[in-house]
């Protein structure tokens, strides 16, 4: 029982790594939502704006980011992917720049996309090969856009497991995650 609430509180405490202040994180999406509508784009307009989404997520690299962010990304956009959040196209683009030091290939291949009203949740299959690791690591998700007039996105919002597709690779926090997995 012992071990059993140590993991858990393990388990937690990195849970609770970074997490912002003042209502966290839920609070912060809810508050970007309701800020950010998005509008209703005709059928074509939705279908553009989801091409854009998957073309520039396609094949990343520092020239595709640095010719495509202000196609994708309005100016004020609000943006999460799980590890970070973000406000505003410049902000979005130094952290593709930045993590694009840290990768040797990021590809993403759009498996399908549905909307409600406004909201458009793309589903993706994403791989990534960090820097001297041998394999890429692969890891599925659904993102959330709201486009504004223009077809860019206004409201960016990842749902994915971070744990295993991200930390799980890490040297050092990759082993304490399988351990606790293996735990619980």
């Amino acid at each position: 029982m012992k071990k059993f609430l140590a993991t858990l509180g393990l388990a937690a405490a990195l849970a609770g790594c970074g997490a912002p202040h003042g209502g966290g994180y839920p609070a912060e999406f809810q508050k970007a939502a309701a800020t950010a509508p998005g509008v209703d784009l005709s059928p074509a307009d939705g279908e553009a704006a989801v091409a854009r989404f998957r073309e520039f997520f396609q094949n990343v690299t520092t020239q595709s980011i640095q010719e495509k962010t202000d196609d994708l990304y309005a100016e004020d956009v609000w943006f999460n992917d799980t590890l970070k959040t973000l406000r505003g196209r410049a902000a979005v683009e130094a952290y593709f720049l930045k993590t694009m030091d840290h990768v040797d290939s990021f590809r993403t291949e759009v498996d399908d996309f549905a909307r409600s009203g406004g909201n458009f949740y793309v589903r993706w299959t994403m791989d990534v090969r960090f820097k001297s690791a041998k394999e890429p690591v692969r890891t599925i998700g659904v993102t959330l856009l709201r486009f504004d007039r223009e077809g860019r996105a206004v409201l960016h919002q990842d749902f994915w497991d971070p744990a295993a597709g991200f930390y799980e690779h890490l040297p050092v926090l990759g082993g304490v995650m399988r351990w606790i997995k293996s735990k619980i």
